[in-house]
């Protein structure tokens, strides 16, 4: 009876862990929830860093220049790509005189090229906000309008948003969800918006930052973080850390993003990540990470106990613990159908996979220290990053 009782306590845990992710989700804060108003038009520069982005960059341009909002630029900044991203930029540039287009200078030592190109971006900026946008997100038209509004609406300094992740291949499907997950773990997503959220507690995504450029400039802009891999987590820590008003929201219907499209560019791009993220979390992290690790292979290891003990036993007490297992097992199999389905329109059978893709994804991240603590460093972009991550 004890070794019921046992079961019956880790399946309710379980069970409440999974609805409490679920209602965590409910409450995250979306851009679609933002009132249109009549709200003040300041002028908005678009900037966005690029290297080697011949597949992506004119679908970004496409989105960036085709936007409803009446008072924009749009300053690409060229980091040294060597494909046919500069052919891309020169065509683009003779379509639309509100694109501008910048040459990055030589990396400088102790700066990310990502940070080093987003800085210089902002110095040729004229906006009175400045909005950060990656190569290969696909702005959709409302997109200044719908984030100046809610800025505006929030009070806030600085406002990061969370696109619409897609997903095409196998490796895409089975890692990125599970690694999203994670993030939602460490970082209070339901109270990002929260005057009195914590520094510490605050993250960002850099695929989409939009930032009021006096708040910007009194941290020191990407100066402040210019040796960060996770530049845009410690950008949007540090503004917080200044006394400015930092937010986040969900925007899958004004933004859209394919971040990797292979199992190559999937480990490669979370290896640069993973370290960064652990560190950026402290002790959430770790906690955060063995959550998640517990989730998807507990109601496994549940079901398989009562399986082994049906065996050797085929008594009430093995029965007793196959049914928690099946019932652990439906609840989390149900939690990460709706999820995928919902949030990145996966089929629904990848709900099977998910704790493969938590293994894998600890792979990853096991790599990326080893690299790390090795000296190795890891590489991205053609650049190779060592020491702090």
């Amino acid at each position: 009876m004890i070794l019921v009782l046992f079961v019956s306590m880790a399946t309710v845990l379980l069970c409440a862990s999974f609805i409490q992710d679920y209602m965590r989700m409910q409450l995250m804060p979306r851009l679609t929830h933002c009132q249109s108003m009549e709200a003040e038009q300041p002028f908005i520069s678009v900037l966005i860093p690029v290297r080697n982005e011949a597949r992506n960059i004119a679908h970004c341009l496409d989105g960036a220049l085709n936007q409803q909002y009446p008072s924009y630029e749009v300053i690409v900044v060229d980091d040294h790509s060597t494909d046919a991203t500069p052919a891309i930029l020169a065509h683009y540039t003779t379509l639309d005189q509100r694109l501008r287009l910048v040459q990055c200078n030589q990396l400088p030592a102790g700066w990310t090229g990502k940070c080093h190109a987003c800085q210089q971006a902002a110095m040729a900026a004229q906006g009175t906000w400045l909005l950060f946008l990656d190569a290969d997100t696909i702005p959709q038209p409302a997109l200044l309008s719908r984030l100046i509004t809610y800025v505006q609406q929030q009070q806030l300094d600085m406002l990061s948003l969370f696109p619409f992740l897609e997903l095409g291949s196998f490796w895409e499907r089975l890692v990125m969800p599970p690694f999203i997950a994670l993030i939602h773990a460490i970082f209070p997503f339901e109270r990002l918006n929260a005057p009195d959220v914590r520094p510490d507690e605050v993250v960002a995504n850099g695929q989409c930052i939009l930032v009021r450029r006096s708040a910007y400039e009194y941290i020191g802009g990407h100066q402040a973080v210019s040796d960060e891999v996770l530049e845009d987590v410690r950008l949007a820590q540090s503004l917080r850390r200044a006394g400015f008003r930092t937010g986040a929201a969900e925007g899958h219907q004004d933004l859209r993003v394919r971040m990797y499209t292979s199992g190559h560019e999937v480990f490669e791009g979370l290896t640069k990540n993973a370290v960064a993220g652990y560190r950026s979390g402290g002790d959430r992290s770790f906690w955060a990470g063995m959550r998640q690790f517990v989730l998807a292979f507990g109601p496994f290891d549940l079901l398989f106990l009562g399986l082994v003990l049906l065996v050797f036993r085929g008594d009430v007490v093995a029965w007793a613990v196959v049914l928690h297992g099946i019932a652990a097992l439906l609840v989390a199999l149900s939690f990460w159908s709706w999820l995928l389905h919902t949030m990145y329109h996966v089929p629904r059978s990848y709900a099977l996979l998910w704790p493969a893709g938590v293994l894998c994804y600890s792979i990853i991240a096991l790599h990326s220290i080893w690299r790390v603590q090795s000296g190795r460093g890891v590489i991205w972009k053609g650049r190779t990053y060592v020491g702090k991550q």
